[in-house]
């Protein structure tokens, strides 16, 4: 007997900033969508890395743990920033999972707010270049949207999860 495959809910395609992760079919809401994989390095020799190369997939946990994303295995690296996300980051069981924050529509890019201090490390002046910024750019009184409660690295403040994309 064949042995059958559950079909993927997402798949890595062209998005504006590059490659990114898009939803094949609806996605619910509260559902855990993707564990970012990879091997678990001690935080401070991650942050030595950074220095030296600017790792895009260094997902720091905590003070002591982060997670090197970059094997092209670990699908959820290709999950890009936005300020109005629709999945966030979560530890459970001691794993790195993204969970989904609303509802995704097929083929609607999925995405995660990499945090403050990840858009000053690595946009600078220039700020935020999402859509949703974009979008608010364009419209003379609209401002950023407002940052998720979960994130996808980078904030002064520690919290149990934060990435260094």
């Amino acid at each position: 007997m064949a042995k059958t495959t559950k079909p993927s809910l997402y798949r890595v395609g062209r998005a504006r900033t590059g490659l990114g992760l898009f939803a094949t079919a609806d996605i619910p809401a509260g559902k855990l969508l993707i564990e970012y994989t990879g091997n678990r390095i001690p935080t401070r020799e991650a942050r030595e890395i950074d220095k030296r190369r600017a790792n895009k997939y260094l997902f720091e946990i905590d003070n002591r743990f982060t997670i090197d994303g970059s094997p092209r295995s670990n699908l959820a690296r290709y999950v890009n920033h936005s300020c109005d996300p629709n999945t966030e980051a979560e530890s459970n069981r001691g794993r790195m999972m993204f969970r989904t924050v609303r509802k995704i529509a097929e083929g609607e890019e999925i995405t995660l707010d990499y945090g403050e201090e990840h858009m000053e490390l690595y946009f600078g002046p220039a700020g935020c270049l999402c859509d949703a910024c974009k979008a608010a750019k364009r419209k003379p009184s609209a401002s950023k949207p407002s940052a998720s409660k979960a994130t996808k690295r980078k904030s002064s403040e520690r919290k149990s999860v934060k990435a260094r994309r």
